[in-house]
């Protein structure tokens, strides 16, 4: 809420995207409706790189993934895996964004784009990556990544892919198991610390 009063003075550009005075990177917000959201700063170039950057983040729902995966940590705030997962996925979305971008435009804009990401990093983190922010944490690693970029070769894509089905269907198949003779037991203890077995 104290975010969102930053954006009372902000000015419709076109479309869903807003000009603000009072952010110093660019964002998508709201999960309806989603809104982009641009500091007035930026000049004609630099906006050129960063909404495809924030277009595709909406094409690709991850605004929705976001609040999934907060959904998520709610559940099992416990599991430090999972913690880890939500902060990787967030950093591959902000990479792969970055991808799209420089397949769209061409390699020789990595430089440029580069130095948007330099321009608009931000010091801190918003609650852990919402709103979606262009320039949000690990900017020296998404800087690597667009400069070392390069198009996968469809061979590439093709095998990953053939790989990727592959072990979602041995995931989803139901193989049937040997019968033993019996289903199972369960062990407990007793307050005498005897042992008993109990078929189920």
């Amino acid at each position: 809420m104290k975010f969102k009063k930053c954006l009372v003075d902000s000015v419709l550009n076109k479309d869903n995207i807003y000009i603000s005075n009072n952010i110093n990177t660019a964002f998508v917000m709201r999960t309806i409706k989603p809104k982009i959201y641009l500091p007035s700063n930026l000049n004609d170039e630099e906006r050129e790189y960063i909404l495809p950057h924030e277009q595709t983040h909406i094409k690709r729902f991850d605004h929705f993934i976001k609040i999934i995966g907060f959904v998520a940590l709610c559940l099992h705030w416990f599991n430090p895996l999972v913690w880890l997962a939500f902060f990787v996925s967030g950093k591959d979305m902000e990479m792969s964004c970055d991808e799209i971008v420089i397949k769209k435009l061409g390699n020789n804009v990595k430089k440029d784009y580069s130095s948007s990401l330099l321009t608009l990093a931000t010091d801190r983190r918003m609650v852990g990556g919402t709103p979606l922010a262009f320039g949000e944490g690990d900017t020296k690693n998404r800087i690597k990544n667009v400069l070392n970029y390069k198009k996968p070769a469809f061979w590439t894509v093709l095998i990953s892919l053939i790989i990727v089905l592959f072990i979602i269907i041995r995931l989803m198949a139901n193989p049937k198991r040997q019968q033993t003779g019996y289903d199972g037991f369960v062990i407990f203890f007793n307050s005498s610390f005897k042992v008993f077995y109990i078929n189920i």
